[in-house]
């Protein structure tokens, strides 16, 4: 009758932490995927701008394009983008993507193993 009592007031489901994990994984190698995905674009997008400068075919404002940098990703505004400004703006993506999961720390875990591998 103990054991019985104990096994139905277990807090920790199994199935929920594999689920929370798999979840995580899936969504840390999406974000890892993504984000060289993303590197690969902006850098073929410089190189293409810098290639027609180069031949005077266009103008690049990159003082403009630095102003749109800032303004997106410098969170605390005191002109230039920090570590912290980053930090903030990971910080929202956590918040985003945990949003509602009762699963919280396990996804967590997940995600880390999943961009880091």
């Amino acid at each position: 009758i103990i054991q019985s009592e104990t096994r139905e007031s277990n807090v920790v489901h199994k199935g929920e932490i594999a689920f929370g994990t798999v979840l995580g994984v899936c969504t840390g190698y999406f974000i890892k995927k993504v984000g060289k995905l993303l590197m690969f674009m902006i850098g073929l997008g410089f190189v293409c701008l810098q290639y027609l400068s180069a031949k005077s075919y266009i103008t690049v404002h990159w003082d403009r394009m630095a102003q749109g940098y800032n303004r997106e990703f410098d969170v605390d505004q005191d002109g230039r983008v920090t570590k912290r400004d980053i930090n903030t703006k990971w910080q929202m993506l956590i918040r985003f993507l945990t949003h509602n999961l009762q699963f919280k720390s396990t996804f967590l875990v997940g995600l880390y193993a999943g961009i880091r591998y």
